[in-house]
């Protein structure tokens, strides 16, 4: 995302965040986020916990798009923050040379599960060594927790840290598996690691093949250092067709293979700390 400081200051001016606040002695951190919380508050004049364009001043409005990570047509509290933080901190981005594309459009799916519906047997390739993956296996075993994203997702990168930390806790239980969908955002430039150990930009394109998937897939677990079990989608993305996963979505299914807990597209939608409070449940 091309977003420049000037354009979050006059944003600031706009909102009347007066110049003070600089000189709180609390964090930067949590200045950035008090800052982000009232300007969003300010702006969501319906109080329907989302921004949408004929909400948004002029300043929000000519990047609105790039704002709007999943491309439905509002921003959340969400994606506010995560954008405000962001381009409050484009100096560091700038030093590693990073740089978020707009989310892919066309992506998004129709929602057409609920709780209690069967969820959709598949079978996948693996990322990391041979052989494939069976949804239907893995619940006759345990419940589990189908996590969907990609590497070119910012707010995907920051929250699956809270899924390997309720794989650590919950494996004995619960089956963890993510599957590998197209890329949020394309053309993203990421700071990642090398098998090799170390860490270089690598620009993110959209995955139209397998190959090319499986390398972006094995990328996303390296740097990331998931370690529950990962595939990946195919070339058709029925998978992620049948569960609307893009762009980001975690989805519970019961040992009878029933879907325990649907969630919701992300970024506000990928809650993990809703997956911890069923996972306590299965217990």
């Amino acid at each position: 995302m091309r977003l420049r400081p000037i354009a979050v200051l006059a944003l600031l001016f706009v909102l009347g965040v007066q110049s003070g606040e600089a000189q709180s002695p609390r964090s930067s951190s949590s200045r950035s986020s008090d800052q982000a919380a009232a300007m969003f508050r300010r702006m969501d004049r319906d109080r329907n916990g989302v921004i949408d364009k004929a909400e948004a001043p002029a300043k929000l409005k000519a990047m609105f798009s790039e704002w709007d990570q999943d491309s439905d047509g509002k921003i959340s509290k969400a994606e506010f923050e995560s954008n405000f933080a962001r381009s409050r901190g484009r100096g560091k981005a700038s030093q590693t040379g990073e740089y978020i594309a707009p989310a892919a459009r066309g992506e998004r799916q129709a929602e057409v599960l609920k709780r209690g519906d069967r969820a959709p047997d598949f079978t996948l390739p693996r990322v990391g060594g041979e052989g494939t993956v069976t949804l239907s296996d893995l619940y006759r075993d345990k419940p589990v927790v189908l996590v969907f994203g990609s590497i070119s997702c910012s707010p995907f990168r920051q929250r699956v840290q809270q899924v390997e930390q309720l794989y650590e806790e919950h494996k004995d239980n619960a089956n963890f598996l993510m599957v590998y969908i197209r890329e949020a955002h394309p053309d993203s430039k990421i700071q990642v690691k090398t098998a090799e150990g170390d860490e270089v930009l690598q620009t993110f394109v959209q995955t139209n093949d397998l190959a090319l998937r499986r390398e972006h897939a094995a990328t996303c677990e390296r740097t990331l250092s998931l370690s529950f079990p990962m595939v990946m989608d195919g070339v058709d993305n029925r998978v992620n067709a049948a569960y609307a996963g893009w762009p980001i979505r975690l989805v519970v299914i019961d040992r009878d293979g029933r879907i325990l807990d649907p969630g919701a597209p992300g970024p506000q939608g990928f809650t993990p700390d809703k997956v911890a409070t069923w996972l306590k449940t299965l217990e």
